[in-house]
């Protein structure tokens, strides 16, 4: 039977989602909760990763097991640590990939622009200087569309050639100090939304333009683009396996 899984965690503690050497990471406590459970080794596989420190409403993923549960949401959760919880688990078809299905992603980043915060230093960017939103989401509309955003994220080309994806919408917000913003793509690579998010906030501070960022794209070069932000402000928030309307 495989099964479909939808967790929310608190990433600040891992070393990311995807099993490494060296550091925890969401996905081994993951494995060690089922291992737990089942009394079997069994490995996830999930939509995309997500970096040390970034957290998730949303991340999805995908497991085989032929052990049946009253309640496997329950179950799973009472094996895991606090900062990790599973949403929801249900039975899928044998088909139901939780990456190659998915269409479209959306990744949210928060910006702190009052006073530095110590409470939430791990959920939001400590900038602490004011931005222009106006001029953010007009350089915004930049991003927009189908691009090779080879400038623009940190994923080399000999490991994915292709770095052609496309940017449904990316929204604007602020209120009472914290700007936020949502990216909506059907793909996105290592680092791209926070060196999106770090352009889009030296064109808040005035110090780039829209032409710059434009020019920024068509280079496609891995040395062109300096921008980039904490991982801490960096929350995947939904992975959608609808068309994006």
């Amino acid at each position: 039977m495989r099964y479909k899984a939808i967790v929310r965690y608190d990433g600040t503690a891992y070393n990311g989602w995807q099993i490494q050497p060296n550091g925890i990471t969401v996905q081994q406590v993951v494995q060690d909760a089922l291992k737990s459970l089942t009394l079997q080794e069994i490995s996830v596989t999930a939509a995309g990763r997500t970096d040390a420190g970034v957290h998730s409403y949303g991340q999805v993923f995908h497991f085989d097991c032929d052990k049946q549960f009253k309640d496997i949401t329950r179950a799973i959760n009472s094996q895991l640590p606090d900062d990790v919880r599973i949403v929801s688990c249900q039975e899928v078809s044998d088909e139901f990939h939780s990456r190659f299905d998915a269409k479209w992603k959306q990744y949210r980043y928060v910006i702190n622009t009052n006073g530095y915060d110590p409470i939430r230093r791990n959920y939001e960017y400590q900038l602490n200087e004011k931005l222009d939103v106006e001029l953010m989401r007009q350089a915004a509309k930049e991003f927009v569309g189908e691009h090779d955003f080879t400038s623009f994220n940190a994923t080399k080309l000999s490991e994915m050639e292709n770095q052609v994806r496309t940017i449904y919408r990316i929204d604007v917000n602020e209120r009472n100090g914290k700007v936020v913003l949502d990216f909506y793509g059907n793909g996105f690579l290592r680092h791209m939304v926070r060196m999106m998010t770090g352009t889009l906030i030296e064109a808040g501070k005035g110090n780039i333009t829209d032409g710059d960022i434009r020019e920024m794209l068509q280079a496609r070069d891995k040395n062109m683009v300096h921008y980039n932000v904490p991982a801490c402000g960096l929350y995947l928030m939904r992975i959608s396996y609808d068309d994006f309307s």
